[in-house]
């Protein structure tokens, strides 16, 4: 039982999530079935807490939670490599967005961030302290976006569980700092929303909180 529990955990991230959860109901489950009986009851009963904690984990298996269920449904905001700055910029400030996918010719190119932005303002100050952005384009901002900044694409059916894994599986070398979700998770498709490191919390008010 140890072997298959630790091999789903290895590839299954919901396995993963409750791991310690089930391996204490696995012990428990041993106390009930092969310990011995004391007056013909078993010595180990679970409690009433126990047994929700465990069908919520068996729901949460059976039909996990998937990311396209908790996009906002008022879209992504997208951003074009020939747009003026001041436009994206706008955008971002009215939504308060810290970052835009940015399409050319309906494929994703890059991530718009206000980190890549700031970089960006630092190189182009004049020794007078003014900067013209009239005329600048999105697209001159994207070469101060950091290669180290990751984003992913992933399909709306893809598990909460999964995505949170994601994001805590990053490093300082490599960071995730997005997950633009799409039909099939394809850079060529729509998006349909972005999930950053701010949404996990979010995140993971949808899935079950389980205490072993």
């Amino acid at each position: 039982m140890d072997e298959i529990l630790d091999a789903a955990r290895d590839r299954d991230p919901l396995v993963r999530r409750y791991y310690r959860a089930l391996s204490a109901f696995r012990k428990l489950r041993n106390a009930i079935s092969h310990d011995r009986y004391r007056e013909g009851a078993p010595i180990a009963t679970p409690r009433a807490t126990t047994v929700d904690s465990l069908r919520d984990i068996h729901r949460e298996l059976l039909n996990p939670v998937r990311i396209g269920q908790c996009l906002r449904s008022t879209g992504v905001i997208t951003a074009t490599p020939d747009e003026p700055l001041r436009e994206a910029l706008r955008e971002m400030a009215q939504y308060t967005y810290s970052q835009l996918p940015v399409y050319e010719n309906g494929s994703y190119l890059s991530l718009l961030t206000t980190n890549a932005v700031a970089r960006w303002l630092a190189a182009q100050i004049s020794d007078a302290g003014e900067i013209l952005v009239d005329r600048v384009r999105v697209r001159e901002v994207l070469d101060y976006v950091e290669p180290t900044e990751k984003v992913v694409h992933r399909a709306r059916t893809v598990t909460v569980a999964a995505i949170i894994d994601e994001f805590r599986k990053g490093d300082d070398a490599d960071s995730l700092v997005a997950v633009i979700v799409t039909e099939h998770g394809r850079r060529t498709q729509t998006p349909l929303g972005v999930v950053v490191r701010d949404d996990l919390a979010s995140l993971l008010g949808r899935l079950p909180d389980i205490v072993a």
